[in-house]
């Protein structure tokens, strides 16, 4: 199978639809039942995200045989019947339970409350999400606040990561967005990230509520005061 072929294969799996019968179209009937069993396996045994290249070494698969595989488990999941689906973050692989069994497993866990990021923490990933590599002193540039706390609460949830220096005065360390980060977005590669202009859209929205909260509950608070002198 030449290149474009492979690529072809590739753009289909990603349009994110449940059109099984495309399975029929690109040719997986031929495909050997323990070999898919494999694949599947190494997923799921891996404590986590597996690489692409390394269920190639493993398996000795072509390009083509895999993406073929991949793209069965892929549609296989999306099946009613299933509990858990297969997702892909920048070439590498797991399978996770699907969104609409959130509620339930929170409660098999015990997950009284989830831990979301602050507005102050959004703005902070957003910017190395889309300058990355960048520094502290550029984000703070930017921010026109000191990020340093920020940026120990974005690394210690593993969104961003040091990813080297720059060669400039001082050698200042630059900062990048893990795999973990597409896994928190939901996306697979940076290449799916919203437009700027969306998530500084959403940015807006954001602090607005969030002062306006402040402000209730600051008029709230000087009520109580005074019905209490």
């Amino acid at each position: 199978m030449t290149q474009d072929n492979i690529s072809y294969l590739k753009d289909k799996r990603r349009e994110k639809n449940n059109d099984l019968n495309i399975l029929e179209e690109l040719g997986v009937e031929d495909l050997k039942s323990e070999d898919i069993a494999l694949v599947e396996a190494l997923i799921f045994s891996s404590k986590k995200k597996i690489q692409r290249e390394i269920i190639k070494e493993i398996t000795s698969f072509s390009e083509e045989k895999l993406e073929r595989i991949i793209l069965y488990i892929e549609r296989k999941y999306q099946k009613k019947e299933f509990g858990i689906q297969l997702k892909e973050y920048n070439g590498s692989y797991l399978f996770q339970t699907k969104k609409e069994f959130a509620a339930q497993i929170e409660q098999l866990f015990d997950i009284t409350k989830v831990s979301s990021l602050s507005t102050a923490s959004m703005e902070t990933l957003a910017i190395i999400a889309y300058r990355q590599p960048v520094t502290r002193s550029e984000i703070e540039e930017i921010r026109g606040v000191k990020v340093e706390r920020t940026l120990n609460t974005l690394g210690k949830y593993e969104l961003i990561e040091e990813v080297g220096r720059k060669e400039t005065i001082g050698n200042p360390i630059i900062y990048g967005t893990t795999e973990q980060f597409l896994e928190y977005l939901d996306i697979e590669d940076l290449n799916e990230l919203p437009e700027i202009e969306k998530v500084e859209k959403l940015f807006a929205e954001e602090i607005e509520e969030a002062a306006e909260e402040a402000a209730a509950e600051k008029e709230a608070a000087k009520e109580l005061k005074e019905s209490e002198e």
